[in-house]
């Protein structure tokens, strides 16, 4: 098959690799008709860390990502929810289906990963994909859910729904969204939903903020005196509830300073570099703080019936399509924010 294969910083080949195949009973292989580029994906290509993997090393070549759509091929004999043909959504990482932590959904699973970080579970930027744990991993696309909206489903939305949920918004709250990658701008829409009054939204790119503006948000650029302008803006208030979707120590750091007394955070983005929180303000100003990774699938029963009854949308986040052949510019433009990038989708 052809694949985007991860050789190393800024490296990515479209290029043969072996076919997947069924290596355990509960899992199905996929054709891959769409899949998508995710900012976590650049902390690979830019040669980060994620957790102890060091991506700046040198690593066996894998395939690459972690948001695809297809249709299923091949399953194993312990797959019971989707059988061959159905045209399917898959959550971005997976456990091995056996153990007590899946069986319960307590704990996490050893082998849990997500897609396209190592040869462990290879990535859906691929023509085939091998997924494990399939009745919990996968799910047929149901009328009234575009193509582009399981595609979102397979990551960023229900990232965006784990970390506006966790915040604790409530009616009338006035929330604060930092960071506006499509996790972000979709925490907008989610946090309205909720029943925010006002969405403050930050972010250094004006393209970013623009859709943000037309979601119904107040726009800032990031800067050194973030919180004093949210002081401005809400006589001295400030918000009730804030997200932070980037992962950028600033913009980690910058969340205690904008919160009102008694305030909650959630945090989603991967960390990267000396990301830290001033204990003093947290503890001092009673601010309550979560952080976490998402349960994928356990969003996808609450994000369906929104997206379709049409109160949830996600439009306008795919700017840019491409063929796989031209992943590694998809990877360039994406990681440049060139041409108001927001978020690309790879076709076969």
């Amino acid at each position: 098959m052809k694949a985007l294969v991860f050789h190393g910083p800024s490296d990515i080949r479209y290029e043969r690799y072996n076919d997947p195949e069924l290596t355990v009973d509960n899992a199905v292989i996929i054709g891959v008709e769409a899949s998508s580029i995710c900012g976590s994906d650049l902390h690979i290509y830019h040669g980060d860390n994620i957790g102890k993997a060091d991506y700046s090393a040198g690593m066996e070549p894998f395939c690459v990502g972690h948001e695809f759509i297809g249709t299923i091929l091949e399953a194993g004999p312990d797959v019971h929810t989707v059988s061959i043909g159905d045209r399917v959504f898959v959550a971005g990482g997976t456990g091995c289906g056996r153990c007590q932590a899946c069986r319960t959904r307590r704990g996490a699973c050893k082998l849990a990963t997500a897609f396209g970080l190592s040869t462990r579970l290879q990535g859906g930027q691929a023509e085939f994909v091998q997924v494990p744990n399939a009745d919990r991993t996968v799910r047929a696309i149901p009328e009234g859910v575009s193509e582009e909206q399981a595609l979102l489903l397979t990551d960023a939305l229900a990232t965006a729904h784990f970390g506006t949920s966790r915040a604790d918004i409530t009616p009338g709250d006035r929330v604060a969204i930092i960071g506006l990658g499509p996790i972000g701008l979709l925490g907008i829409e989610l946090a309205f939903l909720r029943g925010a009054s006002e969405v403050i939204a930050i972010d250094p790119v004006a393209a970013r903020r623009r859709h943000a503006e037309c979601l119904g948000a107040v726009t800032l650029e990031t800067g050194p005196d973030t919180a004093g302008r949210i002081r401005d803006l809400t006589d001295n208030a400030l918000v009730d509830r804030a997200f932070e979707a980037s992962g950028h120590p600033d913009a980690i750091a910058s969340v205690p300073q904008v919160l009102r007394h008694g305030g909650t955070a959630s945090f989603i983005g991967l960390p990267q570099g000396r990301a830290s929180l001033p204990m003093n303000q947290l503890i001092y100003r009673n601010l309550t703080i979560r952080a976490g990774v998402a349960p994928v699938p356990d969003m996808w029963a609450d994000l369906l019936p929104l997206l379709q009854s049409g109160r949830l949308s996600g439009e306008g986040l795919f700017t840019h399509r491409l063929p796989l052949s031209d992943g590694a510019e998809g990877y360039r433009l994406f990681d440049a924010r060139e041409d108001d990038v927001l978020k690309v989708l790879f076709t076969k």
